[in-house]
């Protein structure tokens, strides 16, 4: 490969990156909403990136089961299915509680600082009404910092899919203002319960997390 090639292989790379990154997002935040058909032509012109990487990016997607691709009619952005719901949360339920419980084992005083400063942060966004977006991020890095203090990489990259293909469901919750205190309130008794080495506690926080969550979405939906 010459090294032109090569660079423009890395810049195609890049590019990839770019148009996932922000198609994903847009997923996330129901800008795309669910059934919505997208067409690569009017996402490339809007992101102003080629249509190649806007291609390898919807198909990376649809691995990661956030859109459905249809032969012959295009790639649509995947409806919401209380069945799909249900199947994230039995699913988050048994991961989730055991990360936490294992966050809880492994955790030091020194990794306590990035939640406090998380949560100090998402209690600004809710105080200030900004809106959602900025708490669903907060709320990804909260639970992130979960799963790399269990010290599980392996559990760590199955709880970061189950996230992203919640995360829109999860925005939807939060569009709820009662709610964002609530999952706020919920937070900081599972941070507690990590800080205490508390396992037990831990886990049971967590899957008292979700449930909360399942309440939630199934009243929005």
């Amino acid at each position: 490969m010459s090294h032109a090639d090569a660079s423009q292989t890395v810049q195609d790379q890049s590019l990839g990156a770019r148009a996932y990154e922000a198609i994903k997002h847009r997923i996330f935040t129901v800008a795309y909403a669910p059934g919505a058909y997208l067409n690569e032509v009017s996402i490339s012109e809007e992101l102003e990136i080629g249509r190649t990487p806007v291609h390898h990016a919807l198909h990376r997607l649809a691995k990661e089961g956030l859109v459905n691709v249809i032969p012959r009619k295009g790639v649509i952005v995947r409806p919401v299915s209380l069945d799909e719901v249900a199947q994230i949360i039995e699913v988050r339920l048994v991961n989730e509680a055991y990360c936490a419980s294992m966050a809880a084992r492994r955790v030091t005083r020194a990794d306590l600082e990035a939640p406090k400063a998380i949560l100090a942060e998402a209690q600004r966004e809710i105080d200030s009404g900004n809106g959602v977006e900025g708490l669903m991020n907060l709320d990804q890095s909260f639970h992130r910092w979960i799963a790399k203090v269990s010290g599980n990489p392996v559990l760590a990259d199955i709880l970061a899919n189950l996230q992203d293909r919640a995360a829109r469901f999860w925005f939807l919750s939060l569009s709820e203002a009662h709610h964002q205190q609530q999952v706020q309130q919920e937070h900081m008794d599972l941070l507690q319960a990590i800080a205490a080495r508390d396992e037990t506690s831990a886990a049971s926080m967590a899957r008292a997390h979700i449930e909360s969550f399942r309440n939630t979405i199934l009243r929005v939906l």
